[in-house]
């Protein structure tokens, strides 16, 4: 048997020539992907295509064709169906053709191995061309070892592609990219909103979740709980020492650790406040600590309005 194995790209090459050496089947590989794009994209799966096979002593023949032009003509009309009827067409008819004028009596694809791979298109199309060329199509279901070879190639440090080859698959690829960004440009801009809108009130006026890890944080909220706590005690007549008031903050601490808001300005600390998210996801105020020397100031008021507002998004 003399065969000639279609490659889209060394990563989904490993488990193939592996499995084939071990049939003492030696193949010869074959690049020609017109649909791979844009050029950075071609030229990194190609070049280490190149040094894998030279790495395990693999023949190799390299077709360019960086076809974008006559890829976007062939696709424009059929974006949902492109795979069938151009990606697998175009490079398996030119396999089989190269094949069949080179005195290869079998031709095959790494494509095979890919569970992402419209597998039965794939050998439909590529028995048509058999059939066209007169030359066999070698059939294996690759899938079998698409992690054990995705594995090796990682071990190898391959090239590792992060979409199937068009600029189409690539857009879809990233579309979970493009959501998570886009949320977090969102929750930038939301942020900076804010600032503007507490700026109002007082120059870089601003809140932020409590992180419960910075003891300097949780110090500083103890020491205005603290000062609560002895008000409490005046106006109440009543005994509380610094054990008790500890241990009702850690009580405190632990039941709303994750509703606390740290107050600032210019950076600085200058109080927080506490408060619950509702079924409807809107958080309410149920407590506003400031220190003496920014109280009265109207901080509070900016404040509620400011999550009004957020609620209301």
């Amino acid at each position: 048997m003399k065969l000639l194995l279609h490659t889209c790209c060394a990563p989904c090459s490993v488990y193939c020539i592996d499995t084939l050496r071990k049939e003492e089947i030696e193949p010869t590989v074959y690049w020609f992907n017109p649909n791979i794009h844009p050029y950075m994209e071609y030229k990194a799966r190609r070049d280490c295509l190149k040094e894998y096979t030279k790495s395990i002593d693999v023949e190799a023949i390299f077709e360019e064709n960086y076809g974008l032009d006559e890829f976007c003509r062939n696709v424009i009309d059929k974006l949902q169906t492109r795979c069938r009827e151009y990606c697998y067409p175009v490079r398996l008819e030119q396999t089989a053709k190269f094949a069949k004028e080179n005195g290869y009596t079998h031709f095959s694809t790494t494509l095979l191995v890919s569970p992402y791979q419209n597998h039965e298109a794939l050998i439909e199309v590529a028995n048509q061309m058999a059939k066209k060329y007169n030359v066999e199509f070698l059939y294996r279901d690759f899938r079998i070892g698409f992690r054990e070879g995705q594995a090796k190639a990682r071990e190898l440090g391959l090239y590792m592609q992060k979409y199937c080859g068009c600029i189409f698959s690539e857009e879809m690829s990233s579309l979970a990219r493009q959501k998570k960004d886009k949320e977090i440009i969102d929750r930038a801009n939301r942020d900076t909103k804010r600032r503007i809108r507490l700026s109002d009130c007082i120059s870089n006026l601003d809140f932020r979740p409590l992180k419960r890890e910075n003891k300097e944080e949780i110090d500083f909220i103890y020491n205005i709980k603290k000062e609560d706590y002895n008000k409490y005690i005046e106006e109440n007549k009543t005994e509380m020492n610094e054990e008790i008031q500890t241990k009702l903050f850690e009580r405190y601490i632990k039941g709303n650790a994750k509703n606390i808001k740290i107050i600032t300005v210019k950076g600085e600390k200058i109080g927080f406040f506490d408060g619950k998210i509702l079924e409807d996801n809107t958080f309410r105020i149920d407590n506003i600590f400031i220190i003496k020397e920014y109280q009265n100031k109207g901080i509070d008021e900016a404040i509620s309005r400011e999550l009004l507002f957020e609620n209301e998004i």
